[in-house]
């Protein structure tokens, strides 16, 4: 769906008109639109912003990650049939580190770069992430949502909120509860068998 079909889907309940707003009024919605999908992002891991990286190594001990937002797994490494892990460790603790791992350098403005120790040449490297939104810039945009009645639901909340109308309450309730059926439908996987949460740390109980 393109953010033109959203606006015009929020007009037609918060204006009681098939047109779409113009000037000022535009621009915020098409604001608020954008700010939904983050929302939506930033409640958890979707696949719609999962993104695998491969790269053969050539010996660089430095990958650029275009968009990142956050981990999915630790990076791996293809080396002779095997997986190699390289952890993932805070940046002041590369000092006292020994052995395989990985550190971020950067922030979200300049871009974040992947620091590796022990990556070697003829390596096949692959990072599963997050990423950021990309965002409509345009009405042709195309929703990056499994399910835009969402952004559609969130705008119409936001715009109630703003004129201090008490139907926000009601837009908000609807908004949430798109949400919670797009991510409860992303947690099945491959057959339809829902996911099971991977433990990231050793039980010391055994």
């Amino acid at each position: 769906m393109t953010l033109n079909q959203i606006l015009l889907d929020a007009s037609a309940v918060l204006d009681l008109s098939s047109s779409l707003p113009s000037g000022d009024e535009l621009t915020l919605r098409r604001n608020y639109a954008n700010q939904a999908v983050e929302d939506a992002a930033a409640t958890g891991q979707l696949p719609e912003f999962k993104v695998e990286y491969n790269l053969y190594t050539t010996g660089s001990q430095q990958v650029p990650l275009a968009g990142f937002r956050e981990f999915m797994r630790d990076p791996q490494a293809l080396v002779d049939g095997a997986w190699l892990t390289f952890p993932e460790i805070e940046l002041e603790d590369k000092y006292a580190a020994i052995g395989n791992y990985c550190y971020l350098t950067g922030n979200p403005q300049s871009g974040y770069v992947l620091n590796f120790n022990g990556l070697d040449a003829g390596m096949t490297l692959s990072v599963i992430y997050q990423r950021y939104p990309s965002g409509m810039p345009s009405l042709t945009s195309i929703c990056e949502l499994s399910d835009p009645t969402y952004v559609t639901r969130k705008i119409e909340s936001y715009v109630l909120y703003s004129r201090g109308d008490d139907r926000f309450q009601t837009a908000e309730a609807r908004a949430n509860n798109v949400l919670l059926n797009m991510t409860g439908r992303k947690m099945k996987g491959p057959g339809g068998q829902y996911k099971s949460t991977r433990m990231g740390f050793t039980n010391p109980l055994g």
